[in-house]
Protein backbone atom coordinates (compact mmCIF):
# COMPACT_ATOMS: atom_id res chain seq x y z
CA UNK A 1 0.00 0.00 0.00
CA UNK A 2 3.13 2.39 0.54
CA UNK A 3 4.64 1.74 -2.64
CA UNK A 4 1.33 2.32 -4.27
CA UNK A 5 0.85 5.93 -2.72
CA UNK A 6 4.47 6.90 -3.44
CA UNK A 7 3.65 5.83 -6.76
CA UNK A 8 1.14 8.03 -6.97
CA UNK A 9 2.60 11.05 -5.23
CA UNK A 10 5.81 10.59 -7.70
CA UNK A 11 3.03 10.79 -10.60
CA UNK A 12 1.22 13.60 -9.00
CA UNK A 13 5.03 15.46 -8.70
CA UNK A 14 5.62 14.40 -12.53
CA UNK A 15 2.05 16.12 -14.12
CA UNK A 16 2.20 19.13 -11.93
CA UNK A 17 6.41 19.46 -13.23
CA UNK A 18 5.00 18.84 -16.95
CA UNK A 19 2.16 22.07 -16.91
CA UNK A 20 0.77 19.96 -19.66
CA UNK A 21 -2.31 20.81 -17.09
CA UNK A 22 -2.46 24.13 -17.59
CA UNK A 23 -4.41 24.47 -20.48
CA UNK A 24 -6.77 21.87 -19.55
CA UNK A 25 -7.51 23.68 -16.42
CA UNK A 26 -8.16 27.11 -18.38
CA UNK A 27 -10.70 25.84 -20.99
CA UNK A 28 -11.99 23.98 -17.68
CA UNK A 29 -12.31 27.30 -16.26
CA UNK A 30 -13.60 29.37 -19.24
CA UNK A 31 -16.75 27.03 -20.30
CA UNK A 32 -17.63 27.57 -16.33
CA UNK A 33 -17.41 31.34 -16.62
CA UNK A 34 -19.61 31.35 -19.17
CA UNK A 35 -21.71 28.60 -18.11
CA UNK A 36 -22.00 30.84 -15.16
CA UNK A 37 -22.29 34.51 -16.60
CA UNK A 38 -26.20 34.97 -16.72
CA UNK A 39 -28.68 33.89 -14.34
CA UNK A 40 -30.68 32.39 -13.39
CA UNK A 41 -29.32 29.20 -14.27
CA UNK A 42 -31.30 25.42 -13.88
CA UNK A 43 -29.00 23.85 -11.41
CA UNK A 44 -29.62 19.91 -12.72
CA UNK A 45 -29.35 20.72 -16.27
CA UNK A 46 -26.26 22.82 -16.00
CA UNK A 47 -24.50 20.03 -13.83
CA UNK A 48 -25.26 17.77 -16.10
CA UNK A 49 -24.00 19.60 -19.18
CA UNK A 50 -20.81 20.31 -17.03
CA UNK A 51 -20.36 16.37 -16.85
CA UNK A 52 -20.18 16.32 -20.81
CA UNK A 53 -17.55 19.51 -20.88
CA UNK A 54 -15.75 17.23 -18.14
CA UNK A 55 -15.80 14.31 -20.17
CA UNK A 56 -14.26 15.96 -23.28
CA UNK A 57 -11.98 18.14 -20.91
CA UNK A 58 -10.29 14.67 -19.62
CA UNK A 59 -9.88 13.25 -22.98
CA UNK A 60 -8.05 15.72 -23.69
CA UNK A 61 -6.20 15.18 -20.14
CA UNK A 62 -5.91 11.30 -20.97
CA UNK A 63 -4.36 11.71 -24.06
CA UNK A 64 -1.85 14.20 -23.02
CA UNK A 65 -0.94 12.44 -19.68
CA UNK A 66 0.92 9.65 -22.00
CA UNK A 67 3.66 12.55 -22.94
CA UNK A 68 4.95 13.13 -19.10
CA UNK A 69 6.79 10.08 -18.28
CA UNK A 70 10.05 9.25 -20.40
CA UNK A 71 9.79 5.44 -21.28
CA UNK A 72 12.67 4.86 -19.20
CA UNK A 73 11.11 5.94 -16.00
CA UNK A 74 7.94 4.21 -16.44
CA UNK A 75 10.26 0.95 -16.70
CA UNK A 76 11.89 1.91 -14.05
CA UNK A 77 8.66 2.23 -11.75
CA UNK A 78 7.75 -1.18 -12.93
CA UNK A 79 11.32 -2.71 -11.84
CA UNK A 80 10.50 -1.33 -8.55
CA UNK A 81 7.00 -2.33 -8.02
CA UNK A 82 7.55 -5.56 -9.85
CA UNK A 83 4.52 -5.81 -11.67
CA UNK A 84 3.00 -4.26 -14.07
CA UNK A 85 -0.47 -4.35 -13.31
CA UNK A 86 0.34 -2.32 -9.96
CA UNK A 87 2.02 0.29 -12.25
CA UNK A 88 -0.72 1.15 -14.72
CA UNK A 89 -3.33 0.84 -11.42
CA UNK A 90 -1.55 3.20 -9.61
CA UNK A 91 -1.95 5.31 -13.23
CA UNK A 92 -5.42 4.70 -13.11
CA UNK A 93 -6.41 5.60 -9.31
CA UNK A 94 -4.45 8.80 -10.29
CA UNK A 95 -6.19 9.75 -12.69
CA UNK A 96 -9.71 9.30 -10.63
CA UNK A 97 -7.81 11.58 -8.58
CA UNK A 98 -8.06 14.05 -10.99
CA UNK A 99 -11.45 13.36 -11.93
CA UNK A 100 -12.02 14.25 -8.47
CA UNK A 101 -10.32 17.71 -8.41
CA UNK A 102 -12.32 19.18 -11.96
CA UNK A 103 -15.25 17.52 -10.06
CA UNK A 104 -14.81 19.59 -7.38
CA UNK A 105 -14.23 22.52 -9.24
CA UNK A 106 -17.14 22.49 -11.15
CA UNK A 107 -19.55 22.53 -8.17
CA UNK A 108 -17.08 25.01 -6.19
CA UNK A 109 -17.57 27.60 -8.60
CA UNK A 110 -20.81 27.94 -9.62
CA UNK A 111 -21.54 27.71 -5.46
CA UNK A 112 -19.07 30.55 -5.17
CA UNK A 113 -20.59 33.01 -8.13
CA UNK A 114 -23.98 32.00 -6.45
CA UNK A 115 -22.73 33.49 -3.22
CA UNK A 116 -20.66 36.39 -4.44
CA UNK A 117 -23.46 37.21 -6.66
CA UNK A 118 -26.22 37.70 -3.61
CA UNK A 119 -27.78 33.66 -3.95
CA UNK A 120 -29.18 35.32 -7.68
CA UNK A 121 -27.34 33.08 -9.91
CA UNK A 122 -29.20 29.35 -9.40
CA UNK A 123 -32.73 29.00 -10.20
CA UNK A 124 -33.45 27.70 -6.70
CA UNK A 125 -31.66 26.69 -3.32
CA UNK A 126 -29.06 23.93 -3.30
CA UNK A 127 -29.86 20.51 -1.65
CA UNK A 128 -27.91 17.82 -0.90
CA UNK A 129 -29.11 15.92 -3.91
CA UNK A 130 -27.83 18.69 -6.39
CA UNK A 131 -23.91 17.70 -4.56
CA UNK A 132 -24.37 14.14 -4.38
CA UNK A 133 -26.08 13.73 -7.74
CA UNK A 134 -24.00 16.24 -9.56
CA UNK A 135 -20.98 15.01 -8.07
CA UNK A 136 -21.72 11.09 -9.03
CA UNK A 137 -22.45 12.61 -12.56
CA UNK A 138 -19.46 14.55 -13.46
CA UNK A 139 -16.72 12.10 -11.60
CA UNK A 140 -18.15 9.50 -13.87
CA UNK A 141 -18.29 11.36 -17.01
CA UNK A 142 -14.66 12.83 -16.40
CA UNK A 143 -13.47 9.55 -15.49
CA UNK A 144 -15.24 7.48 -18.67
CA UNK A 145 -13.14 10.57 -20.28
CA UNK A 146 -9.79 9.83 -18.98
CA UNK A 147 -9.80 6.05 -19.93
CA UNK A 148 -11.17 7.46 -23.60
CA UNK A 149 -8.04 9.39 -24.10
CA UNK A 150 -5.87 6.84 -22.52
CA UNK A 151 -7.28 3.87 -24.59
CA UNK A 152 -5.11 4.11 -27.36
CA UNK A 153 -1.76 4.71 -25.78
CA UNK A 154 1.43 5.52 -27.84
CA UNK A 155 2.51 2.18 -27.38
CA UNK A 156 -0.78 0.48 -28.42
CA UNK A 157 -1.02 2.81 -31.90
CA UNK A 158 2.15 4.35 -33.17
CA UNK A 159 1.07 6.38 -35.63
CA UNK A 160 0.02 9.57 -33.51
CA UNK A 161 -2.16 11.00 -35.67
CA UNK A 162 -4.24 8.03 -36.07
CA UNK A 163 -4.51 7.53 -32.12
CA UNK A 164 -5.42 11.25 -31.75
CA UNK A 165 -7.98 10.98 -34.54
CA UNK A 166 -9.56 7.88 -33.29
CA UNK A 167 -9.27 9.16 -29.82
CA UNK A 168 -11.54 12.17 -30.96
CA UNK A 169 -13.85 10.41 -32.87
CA UNK A 170 -15.03 8.25 -30.31
CA UNK A 171 -15.22 10.99 -27.82
CA UNK A 172 -17.47 12.79 -30.36
CA UNK A 173 -19.46 9.77 -31.11
CA UNK A 174 -19.75 9.76 -27.22
CA UNK A 175 -21.76 13.25 -26.87
CA UNK A 176 -23.45 12.32 -30.02
CA UNK A 177 -24.34 8.92 -29.93
CA UNK A 178 -28.23 9.61 -28.64
CA UNK A 179 -28.96 11.80 -32.08
CA UNK A 180 -26.72 9.41 -33.84
CA UNK A 181 -29.25 6.28 -33.35
CA UNK A 182 -32.48 8.64 -33.59
CA UNK A 183 -31.34 9.36 -36.79
CA UNK A 184 -30.05 5.63 -37.81
CA UNK A 185 -32.15 3.10 -35.69
CA UNK A 186 -29.60 0.38 -36.82
CA UNK A 187 -26.74 2.21 -35.38
CA UNK A 188 -27.41 1.61 -31.47
CA UNK A 189 -26.21 -2.45 -32.98
CA UNK A 190 -23.20 -0.68 -33.63
CA UNK A 191 -22.48 1.91 -31.03
CA UNK A 192 -23.43 -0.08 -27.84
CA UNK A 193 -19.72 -0.37 -27.59
CA UNK A 194 -19.44 3.59 -27.20
CA UNK A 195 -19.51 5.05 -23.42
CA UNK A 196 -23.27 6.26 -23.53
CA UNK A 197 -22.26 9.46 -22.42
CA UNK A 198 -25.28 11.67 -23.90
CA UNK A 199 -27.38 9.10 -22.90
CA UNK A 200 -27.27 9.32 -19.45
CA UNK A 201 -27.08 13.30 -19.35
CA UNK A 202 -30.51 12.46 -20.99
CA UNK A 203 -31.65 10.33 -18.36
CA UNK A 204 -31.29 13.59 -15.54
CA UNK A 205 -32.05 16.57 -17.25
CA UNK A 206 -35.58 18.64 -17.84
CA UNK A 207 -35.94 18.32 -13.97
CA UNK A 208 -36.04 20.69 -11.12
CA UNK A 209 -34.55 17.73 -9.09
CA UNK A 210 -31.70 15.52 -9.10
CA UNK A 211 -33.61 11.85 -9.57
CA UNK A 212 -31.11 9.41 -7.56
CA UNK A 213 -32.02 6.58 -8.88
CA UNK A 214 -31.28 7.58 -12.52
CA UNK A 215 -28.16 9.22 -11.31
CA UNK A 216 -26.89 5.87 -9.62
CA UNK A 217 -28.13 4.01 -13.23
CA UNK A 218 -26.48 6.56 -15.10
CA UNK A 219 -22.83 6.59 -12.63
CA UNK A 220 -22.79 2.34 -12.45
CA UNK A 221 -23.22 2.40 -16.17
CA UNK A 222 -20.34 4.77 -16.70
CA UNK A 223 -18.03 3.38 -14.17
CA UNK A 224 -18.47 0.20 -15.89
CA UNK A 225 -17.82 1.72 -18.95
CA UNK A 226 -14.74 3.21 -17.73
CA UNK A 227 -13.73 0.03 -15.92
CA UNK A 228 -13.46 -2.15 -19.02
CA UNK A 229 -11.30 0.78 -20.95
CA UNK A 230 -8.98 0.80 -18.05
CA UNK A 231 -8.62 -2.94 -17.87
CA UNK A 232 -8.23 -3.42 -21.92
CA UNK A 233 -5.55 -0.28 -22.23
CA UNK A 234 -3.61 -2.13 -19.00
CA UNK A 235 -3.86 -5.64 -20.86
CA UNK A 236 -2.96 -4.43 -23.83
CA UNK A 237 0.35 -2.46 -22.37
CA UNK A 238 1.29 -5.55 -21.03
CA UNK A 239 0.82 -7.35 -24.12
CA UNK A 240 2.89 -4.41 -26.60
CA UNK A 241 5.56 -4.23 -23.87
CA UNK A 242 8.23 -1.28 -24.76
Amino acid sequence: MKAICEMIKYQYKQYMMSAKWVMPLIVLLGILGMMYSTAPVWIVDSFSITGIFLFVVMVWVGKTIQEVEPEVSEQVMILRLKSERKYYLCHIIFMMCICVVVTGISIVVPVFIHIWSGNVLLSRQLVWSDFVGGGLLMSACSFVGGMVGELFHIRVMKNRKAGVGLTFFIALLAVCRNGVIAKFATMKYILWVIPPISDVISWVTNESYFNMREVMRGFILLLIYGAVMAVMKVELLRKVKF
